[in-house]
Order: structure tokens, then sequence, then C-alpha cells
């Protein structure tokens, strides 16, 4: 942050360098930030969850249609 009114300071106000350098990283050439796939852990917990949602919901509604 600069006091003078320069603009070639890379770093956003309030941010560490640390901070300011992984954001940076993270932005394609026009600025934006890069798309990120999912890890192959998140995806198996996503399918995982969905089946047990999907069992409660098949069941329930097996048992209110057989009752």
């Amino acid at each position: 942050m600069s006091f003078f009114g320069k603009k070639d300071d890379p770093y956003e106000p309030g941010k560490s360098e640390r901070e300011s350098k992984q954001a940076a990283e993270n932005q394609g050439p026009d600025g934006e930030k890069k798309p990120e796939r999912p890890s192959n852990a998140r995806i198996a917990i996503w399918v995982i969850v969905g089946a047990i949602g999907l069992y409660l919901l098949g069941s329930g509604l097996f048992g209110i249609l057989t009752h």
C-alpha cells in the first residue's frame, strides 16, 4: 500500500504477502479466477452422500406407499 499515490503496489490492502501471491496465482491471463476442478475425494463424498440420501428418500416413499 502506498501513501504517496503510487499505483504499482502489488499487494491488496488488508492482505498479507502470501495471500496476495496466492490470489495472483489463481488468476488467468484476463484477470478472472481460474476454474478449479473439485478433488476426487470431494466428488466421492458427494456421490456417497447422494446415494445415502436417495436410499433414505426411496425407503421413506416405499414405507408411505405400502402402509
